[in-house]
């Protein structure tokens, strides 16, 4: 009705008042934020030393290094359900199920009087999905049924021990890496994996697919890869503690640890993370514009509501405002 519209416009008004000051705060802190990070990688720049990665030298504790040097391990990373078995870093097994999602699209009619009538069309994908998708909460759901939970589950596995020469480097260093390769499947026990999971399992291009026919896929079927970081060369920029590393707290206040694949340069490291905080605040930014313009929006929806007694009059004052 009309007057349950003008009663939610004017809760609106409120939650339209929080947006904005919302907004104005995360504004603030992200450019606050992006100066300060862009002042402490400055700073860190200034004091980094380059030093080798074997023998350790006690003299360097505490203060900025750059380092570059084989990542390595001497542990067998395992993922026993497939038959993998890695000298690695790091070891991921990535799984998606297919299954329905649910797409609703709303529309608005407005009536003579300021009451409004809403119509919502369901409609029914199948994607692929690393997370389940709960169909209970489905409006049709006796027709879109998707099974409760994924029976294999995705894993992510550390090497306890990884080292940089005579260095060690922490997991949160592990964590940053990037450039993991795919691991063969082949080794999987295909005949085992069938009678656990009651499924035909087939090697299907990097990885295994759990189904009858990939090319046409149904709900329920999965698809598995495993990734892997393998031993290769990094350069780090951090503060060494000892026999490791940990982020510099740069007295601009922000932590500066960096870790890349590949033979790089102390200079490329930091110029790459310059442009990362560049664009994280041009994300942040148009992210505040967007809450804002939504808050604003919010603020003067009522005298758009108002105005709905007659629709016409309404749709003007909405374009309006």
């Amino acid at each position: 009705s009309w007057g349950s519209r003008v009663g939610k416009a004017l809760l609106g008004v409120l939650v339209g008042i929080a947006m904005v000051i919302g907004s104005f705060v995360a504004i603030f802190w992200n450019e606050s934020h992006s100066l300060n990070t862009a002042k402490s990688l400055q700073q860190a720049q200034k004091v980094t030393i380059s030093i080798t990665a074997s023998p350790i030298d006690p003299a360097n504790n505490l203060r900025v290094v750059y380092v570059t040097g084989l990542a390595n391990t001497d542990e067998i990373l395992e993922d026993k359900t497939f038959g993998v078995s890695e000298k690695a870093l790091r070891l991921n097994r990535e799984v998606e199920m297919y299954q329905w999602q649910e797409n609703v699209e709303t529309t608005t009619e407005k009536n003579l009087g300021g009451s409004e009538d809403t119509i919502k069309t369901y409609s029914y994908d199948k994607v692929w999905s690393k997370k389940p998708i709960d169909s209970t909460k489905f409006k049709e759901k006796a027709d879109h049924q998707n099974p409760t939970m994924i029976p294999v589950k995705s894993k992510i596995v550390y090497a306890n021990k990884v080292t940089l020469g005579d260095f060690l480097l922490p997991k949160a260093m592990l964590q940053k890496i990037s450039g993991e390769r795919y691991v063969d499947l082949g080794k999987a026990d295909l005949g085992a994996l069938n009678t656990k999971y009651k499924k035909t399992v087939t090697q299907s291009g990097d990885g295994l697919y759990f189904g009858n026919d990939e090319n046409n896929p149904s709900i329920g079927d999965m698809r598995v890869t495993v990734t892997s970081i393998f031993p290769e060369t990094v350069s780090v920029v951090a503060q060494q503690i000892n026999n490791t590393f940990q982020a510099y707290r740069a007295p601009a206040g922000e932590e500066v640890s960096l870790i890349e694949m590949g033979q790089l340069s102390s200079d490329q490291l930091y110029q790459n993370a310059a442009e990362a905080n560049k664009q994280m605040t041009w994300i942040i930014r148009f992210l505040t514009l967007f809450f804002m313009f939504f808050g604003l929006a919010l603020i003067l929806n009522p005298l758009s509501v108002l105005a709905d007694v007659v629709p016409f009059i309404g749709n003007i004052v909405g374009f309006g405002t």
